[in-house]
């Protein structure tokens, strides 16, 4: 990924499931805006694990930053 606002250092497995806290450091927007996106369609919508705790499918964020990064390369 070319975007200099995302971490590429930090790698997130193709299976799974994260909590906002792992995906944040890859994502260009902070916790409200992820959640913001997410409910309004922007951004995957997480999974309920329990009552209180949500998760994001992995397969489903990385899908998202590519659809960017090839976003952000067209507009190049």
């Amino acid at each position: 990924m070319t975007d200099k606002n995302i971490d590429t250092t930090y790698i997130l497995a193709p299976q799974g499931l994260s909590r906002a806290k792992q995906i944040l450091p890859l994502l260009p927007f902070g916790r409200a805006s992820l959640w913001k996106f997410s409910k309004s369609g922007q951004f995957p919508k997480p999974v309920r694990i329990t009552g209180g705790i949500t998760a994001w499918r992995n397969a489903d964020v990385l899908a998202w930053l590519e659809a960017q990064s090839a976003a952000n390369d067209d507009e190049i």
